[in-house]
């Protein structure tokens, strides 16, 4: 019930006017679902309307008259600000997870489809995902989103090393945080020295 509890948190960035479902409700829809594999708003649909009256009884909460629509979907996940649900999930993992002494970790960042903006110029920009990984467990510990004209991977990696509590924990990535410019190399020294 914890994510529940996150979720309640998120501020609604939604006008009062017309509002049918609570945000935390359609989070929780979007999230299940995605776990079940429907991804986008149609297929979100679908799944609210197929299981969204037995998720509300398994978690004892009252079921509404009509479940959230495809366009409610839609304007949740296009307006949602990423960087607070980034966060509730990092509370929730730490929280439900943690990290464990000696566990091999591996960090890396995707990009995210459909994000990429000014194609054609110069100053492109696009979204990415910058997640820590257990080899072990086979689960995600953290995610950090970011923005490619507003920081780097290799930045926010540096950042990521040197703020979380990584004593006794291997830790690997790929070929992009093994250069030799110094300033980097500096700032890397730090955020690793955690990890030994």
């Amino acid at each position: 019930m914890y994510l529940l509890t996150l979720l309640q948190a998120v501020p609604d960035f939604r006008h009062l006017r017309g509002l049918r479902h609570e945000l935390w409700f359609v989070l929780l829809l979007m999230i299940s679902g995605a776990m079940c594999g429907y991804w986008g708003s149609r297929p979100l649909e679908t799944f609210a309307q197929e299981y969204g009256a037995e998720l509300c009884r398994q978690l004892a909460v009252p079921v509404p008259k009509r479940m959230p629509s495809y366009s409610t979907f839609r304007r949740i996940l296009v307006t949602l600000d990423f960087t607070v649900f980034a966060n509730v999930f990092n509370q929730w993992a730490q929280q439900t997870f943690g990290r464990q002494a000696g566990e091999w970790l591996a960090v890396d960042g995707k990009s995210i489809k459909g994000s990429l903006r000014d194609y054609d110029t110069a100053q492109q920009n696009f979204v990415m995902l910058v997640s820590l990984f257990s080899h072990q467990r086979g689960l995600v510990l953290h995610s950090q989103p970011m923005e490619n004209k507003h920081t780097s991977e290799q930045h926010l990696v540096q950042q990521l090393l040197a703020t979380l509590e990584l004593k006794d924990t291997v830790v690997t990535a790929d070929a992009l945080h093994c250069h030799k410019n110094s300033h980097a190399v500096a700032s890397a020294t730090g955020a690793l020295s955690a990890v030994r």
